[in-house]
């Protein structure tokens, strides 16, 4: 099915966080932080639509990291330190991850009042990035054993899929699970340093499609796959095994994903053979690099797309969130809104009116 609401103009969701919002945070006061985290997602919120975005978010602002939404209600999880391999091969840092202590359980809803503002404030179709269980499981787990990936994504899935299915009814738009950690079994570099590569990938892939099949949403709702994280994805110097993307591309019950598409044409995901109605954001801004690229070599990125696959089926975008960690955005604000103007004036080449 084609991505019929037209979501061409693409972010991942986490933006750069206010000073004033930062500064709510270090007083500790739990009423100036939630009268500075709704004012901050109000504000974000016409910002993104002034630079018409095509579907808003509310900036991850009251999580501290990406993962954060999970981690803060749903109990079973602790502090965890040590070396996780694969989470080094995707530059995912300690600070981000959890191990499991215990049987998980949700608090109650992850994503309620990052949405409510929005819906109740502006005209546009919202959407809510939440962290897959495939990547929560495999993050959990330094020792990356496959049953015990399998077993707690399968308790992650049921909960997240019931906060999936909470937000299509309150009136979101789309939701895109988030899984970086699936850049490493997927490219040739990745693959070699991972043992049990394919028992791995197997696990991943079934936690998160478990999460999104036979929902019970709206017509119009869309669930998305994102790869991407914090700019350009480690291991695909060498590119990506094809028998993996299979895997991941078959039969799977996403509607969208979300790539990097760098300048080097041997570290892309080849998307030939995605689908056709399967929609692709493709992450032709670099979140991760404060200068703004040209028009002319990011409109060469998006001509190689669109003289390859139905305009019907694309969105363009930064290749990543501006801030997967609070204290650690990787522009300004004012560096962050350039790389989405970039993004807008690329789309609006391509479709005009239409977004």
């Amino acid at each position: 099915m084609a991505d019929d609401f037209q979501y061409h103009i693409d972010h991942h969701g986490s933006l750069v966080r206010p000073a004033e919002l930062l500064a709510a945070w270090a007083s500790g006061d739990a009423r100036a932080i939630a009268a500075a985290e709704e004012e901050a997602a109000v504000a974000t919120a016409h910002e993104q639509r002034r630079l018409t975005v095509s579907a808003i978010s509310d900036g991850q602002f009251r999580r501290e990291h990406f993962e954060s939404v999970v981690y803060d209600h749903v109990d079973g999880f602790e502090e965890t330190s040590g070396d996780h391999p694969i989470a080094a091969l995707a530059g995912i840092s300690a600070a981000r991850r959890k191990a499991v202590a215990g049987k998980l359980a949700a608090k109650g809803r992850m994503a309620e009042h990052e949405v409510a503002p929005l819906l109740s404030t502006v005209d546009r179709p919202v959407f809510v990035t939440l962290p897959s269980p495939g990547h929560l499981a495999l993050l959990s787990d330094p020792s990356a054993d496959p049953a015990t990936v399998a077993r707690t994504g399968e308790e992650l899935a049921a909960i997240i899929r019931a906060e999936v299915a909470a937000l299509a009814a309150q009136g979101v738009a789309y939701v895109a699970l988030g899984n970086p950690l699936l850049v490493p079994l997927l490219t040739v570099e990745g693959r070699a340093q991972v043992k049990d590569a394919d028992a791995l990938l197997e696990a991943v892939v079934n936690a998160d499609r478990a999460a999104v099949t036979g929902l019970d949403a709206p017509q119009h709702f869309r669930v998305g796959l994102d790869l991407t994280d914090h700019g350009p994805l480690p291991t695909t110097g060498a590119g990506y095994d094809e028998a993996a993307l299979d895997r991941l591309i078959a039969g799977t019950p996403f509607n969208r994903l979300a790539v990097d598409f760098p300048r080097d044409p041997a570290r892309r995901l080849p998307f030939d053979d995605i689908p056709a109605g399967m929609a692709v954001s493709f992450g032709i801004v670099d979140a991760s690099a404060p200068e703004a690229e040209s028009m002319d070599d990011l409109l060469t990125l998006a001509d190689e797309v669109a003289d390859r696959r139905s305009l019907d089926d694309v969105a363009f975008a930064p290749n990543s969130g501006f801030a997967p960690s609070a204290a650690a955005p990787l522009l300004s604000a004012e560096q962050q809104k350039v790389k989405i103007q970039l993004v807008e004036m690329v789309c609006r080449y391509y479709w005009g009116n239409e977004i």
